[in-house]
């Protein structure tokens, strides 16, 4: 299969540091173009890793007929605006999450999408593509922990700096929109459903204005889930899901990338670890998406599925 010809909008540290060099290692991925408002800065990451072209405007990638897909490592304020605009140019679009900054900006999006049927948008909740959380749908389906009743999540790490995006909050920047949507989309997906009742607290940070902890319950008709989610607060990452007959705890849920993953299952009085390789869940989820734009077969996380993780931020926002 022909490798998709992709082009980085923006040199955000997640895109130099994690997402260039993953996508960089997969099958069906080409990075040939970069492009920053600041011609140089582009040019000093095409030159770092040896990417074919680099922009000194955003519009300009937009317009290079090559390109096929696009990713968006943007602030998350910038994400429907450049969506579209990358649309409007014929690309395919990779998008960071949260998809947009509240649920009507991600239905617009969506309306628009349908004027391009022959184009592909994916959230990038890459967590989605590691191989132990397949191994955790089929334990729930194979009845190993009985009914499913119960899930916890907890995700939080330290930022204190005001300047930085996550603390800003016209930017998009908080714990549930950065990492309260990991909790959400998880709960919803190993569910599979969605919740008829949801509920929240958060506290805010006196002077940035963004929520530096959030807490969660989701109501679904076959159980419930709780997650805890903070930008001030000791770096961790966990997942329990508890069923009628036993427990799995999911150590590395979310960032797991290139180490060695673990699951305990609990069955009574039974422990069994379950171990997996180390994988890099970008590049994994690059392969998908490229595979899914070559294929036209339907990709992991649909627009809809994000719509529905965003109805469920925006209630707790509200």
């Amino acid at each position: 299969m022909k490798k998709v010809s992709w082009g980085i909008l923006g040199t955000a540290q997640i895109a130099i540091k994690k997402v260039i060099p993953a996508m960089l290692k997969a099958n069906f991925c080409s990075i040939d173009a970069i492009a920053s408002r600041d011609l140089s800065q582009a040019q000093l990451i095409a030159d770092q890793f040896q990417l074919k072209k680099a922009y000194g405007s955003y519009e300009a990638m937009l317009l290079d007929p090559t390109i096929e897909a696009i990713y968006i490592p943007l602030p998350n304020h910038l994400h429907v605006e450049w969506i579209l605009k990358s649309l409007a140019a014929g690309k395919h679009v990779l998008c960071e999450k949260p998809m947009g900054l509240n649920l009507s900006e991600v239905k617009l999006m969506n309306e628009e999408l349908r004027k391009y049927p022959d184009l592909r948008v994916m959230e990038a909740f890459m967590y989605k593509f590691h191989p132990q959380w397949e191994k955790v749908k089929s334990l729930i389906a194979s009845d190993s922990i009985g009914t499913l009743v119960h899930v916890h999540i907890h995700f939080s790490y330290a930022q204190l700096d005001p300047n930085n995006i996550r603390n800003q909050k016209r930017m998009g920047g908080g714990s549930l929109l950065d990492v309260g949507c990991y909790g959400i989309s998880a709960a919803r997906w190993l569910f599979e459903e969605e919740p008829m009742k949801v509920s929240g607290l958060s506290e805010y940070d006196p002077k940035m204005k963004t929520d530096r902890l959030t807490s969660g319950i989701l109501q679904f008709s076959k159980g419930s889930a709780t997650f805890t989610c903070g930008t001030q607060m000791e770096r961790f990452q966990v997942v329990h899901v508890f069923g009628s007959k036993g427990k799995i705890e999911i150590k590395h849920p979310f960032n797991c990338l290139d180490q060695e993953a673990t699951l305990i299952l609990q069955q009574g009085s039974a422990i069994d670890r379950i171990s997996f390789e180390p994988v890099n869940t970008y590049t994994l989820q690059g392969d998908h998406f490229s595979k899914a734009i070559r294929t036209l077969e339907p990709s992991l996380i649909s627009v809809s599925d994000s719509m529905n993780n965003m109805r469920v931020i925006q209630q707790l926002l509200d």
